[in-house]
């Protein structure tokens, strides 16, 4: 371990598209708040950054960025920076360094960013490590510009701290490296579960979420479970963190928790609306949907814009049709707090229009049919990114050959994983069949049809098949390989 964390196995790579610029800024525009100018010069920094895959994603998306990383594991920024070399970024560095180590750096060295970004790091790093954190954050945020930040909260994650503590101390007697110290640990709270521990009668939801442990792989158990300093925080406690910052609470990176009539039981509505203090509003919204984890959004000043600049900014936000989405009809979302019918009446429509190819919701706005009001618009643009049926575009297309670059590489490890859509700022997810088939793409853009099948392994050959013919053409047009 590294100050408590795990440092024998390597963090799984994953992608969080709520952190990118893009996503950022749709969000953002309909909470009503000004963001930074994505599509001109930025700076962006993630702390935490692992083996740099959503660095690694924001650099090919935004060749005019320059994207700056931190991560304490010495191997992971290792495997980061042969990424970037290998797909030519010349706009992305990694560093190796603790937060305490960044927050006592001269500030002439790093800087200031338009974006700070941090994901799976706060809740289980030291609270020094944490202090030093937030510390850098205060420093090296612009005004104006806009902080990410996930963690585990209560009281959804109440429960699982009485567990946490029994699995790391079981770890510790067990063989072999963190991985599999995890997921011995893991079975054994599983054995329990079944002898019929109390704790579980007490907390079904418990049970629920050891079966879904016992699915993950075992490096990302070993990150999740076993470090010294896991810890959920109370939502307020994360907003006077941050106001010492001098950041103001935004939102939520996840649209559904900013839309009250989505994530909250309905009885629990007239309550919170009532509640005119945010910590209070947020702590109750946490109670009244059990949230477990959160992806808050913070601001250095700034204020919330003007009526008529929302409108505007709602206006200019491009959405696209993420390939495979429904071409009409309703949809069903899973939300917090159960099942929400998306009625045909009002998604079918906006449907058919992204089938069509991508609109402003200024143009959504005026398709055929009875008009929608700007905030009915606006919820169900957000409920739209949230499902996957759509996605932000971005306003000015950069030139795809640094995604092509990143692509390669990410599909020659030959495993399912993502690949990057440079024409929507973010990064889709891939089969090991669609990687393999991508592989021979990008590195003859000619191959096609049974040439291009036979080349691969039989075990892929049907799934590769099925992706040239229905998916093909709209990667290429999102610009994740060549058309």
């Amino acid at each position: 371990m590294t100050d408590g964390y795990i440092g024998d196995v390597p963090y799984p790579a994953v992608f969080h598209r709520e952190m990118m610029p893009a996503w950022l800024d749709a969000v953002l525009r309909g909470l009503g708040q000004p963001a930074p100018d994505f599509a001109a010069r930025f700076r962006w920094c993630e702390l935490g950054c692992g083996a740099g895959l959503n660095s690694l994603a924001v650099a090919a998306c935004h060749p005019q960025a320059e994207v700056v990383a931190f991560d304490i594991d010495p191997a992971q920024i290792r495997a980061a920076r042969a990424a970037a070399e290998a797909a030519g970024l010349r706009n992305a560095s990694f560093h190796q360094a603790s937060f305490t180590e960044l927050a006592a750096a001269p500030e002439e060295r790093l800087g200031r960013f338009d974006a700070i970004v941090t994901h799976g790091v706060l809740s289980w790093i030291s609270a020094a490590q944490r202090q030093a954190a937030m510390a850098f954050i205060a420093r090296a945020l612009r005004p104006g510009g806009v902080a990410y930040a996930h963690y585990m909260t209560h009281p959804g994650m109440s429960a699982a701290a009485a567990a946490q503590p029994l699995l790391r101390r079981h770890a510790e007697t067990l063989p072999g490296d963190s991985a599999q110290k995890a997921r011995g640990a893991l079975q054994f709270l599983s054995r329990l579960s079944e002898a019929g521990a109390g704790y579980f009668a007490a907390h079904p939801q418990e049970r629920h979420r050891l079966q879904a442990a016992l699915r993950q792989d075992d490096h990302a158990l070993a990150h999740e479970l076993l470090p010294a300093h896991w810890q959920p925080f109370h939502v307020g406690e994360m907003m006077a963190a941050f106001a010492e910052a001098g950041c103001r609470y935004l939102g939520s990176a996840t649209p559904p928790e900013n839309i009250d009539a989505v994530s909250l039981p309905a009885a629990t509505r007239p309550l919170v609306a009532g509640l005119a203090d945010p910590v209070l509003a947020e702590t109750a919204r946490d109670i009244a949907r059990n949230q477990a984890l959160r992806r808050d959004l913070y601001m250095r000043g700034g204020q919330p814009l003007p009526p008529d600049a929302h409108l505007r900014a709602l206006g200019g936000l491009g959405l696209a049709a993420l390939p495979g989405a429904p071409r009409g009809g309703g949809l069903r979302f899973d939300t917090p707090i159960g099942l929400v019918e998306g009625e045909a009446a009002l998604f079918g429509p906006l449907l058919a229009a992204l089938a069509q190819g991508p609109r402003s919701l200024e143009q959504l706005a005026r398709r055929p049919g009875p008009p929608l009001h700007p905030a009915q618009l606006n919820q169900a643009a957000q409920m739209l990114l949230w499902s996957g049926c759509a996605h932000p575009v971005a306003r000015h297309l950069p030139a795809p050959a640094p995604a092509w670059a990143l692509n390669r590489h990410l599909a020659r490890t030959g495993q399912a994983g993502w690949l990057v859509a440079p024409a929507l700022g973010t990064a889709l997810p891939a089969t090991a069949a669609e990687m393999a088939a991508v592989a021979l793409v990008l590195d003859d853009p000619a191959i096609s049809g049974a040439t291009l099948v036979a080349a691969l392994a039989p075990a892929l050959r049907h799934e590769a098949g099925r992706w040239q013919h229905e998916r093909r053409a709209a990667w290429a047009a999102l610009g994740m390989l060549p058309g």
